[in-house]
């Protein structure tokens, strides 16, 4: 499973201004495999997990690639980060389309 953490009220799959990919962790990927709980507490009160599967984020033509992640981050985090990047040719229009889809679970 992968987790997206996000501010409560705004989209959590928008992609920032020079953004290349968006920032997720990937549950399984360390033992033992992380929780929500885990993963929220390094983030700022009132942050929101949203969770969506690999499968889900392929089925948009995305990409899941592993990329470590900020020092800031405890050890657990850091090798389960992950980043949603564009399909190959995939246009920054159409990614951020393909975003808005998987926000939207259509």
């Amino acid at each position: 499973m992968l987790i997206r953490v996000a501010e409560q009220g705004t989209p959590a799959f928008r992609l920032r201004k020079g953004e290349e990919g968006l920032s997720i962790f990937d549950t399984e990927s360390v033992d033992p495999p992380l929780t929500e709980a885990e993963i929220l507490d390094s983030f700022r009160t009132g942050s929101v997990a949203v969770a969506r599967s690999i499968e889900e984020v392929k089925g948009f033509g995305l990409e899941v690639v592993p990329i470590e992640g900020a020092a800031s981050l405890p050890d657990r985090l850091r090798r389960a980060h992950v980043e949603i990047r564009p399909g190959r040719q995939m246009s920054r229009t159409q990614f951020k389309q393909s975003l808005k889809e998987l926000e939207d679970g259509t």
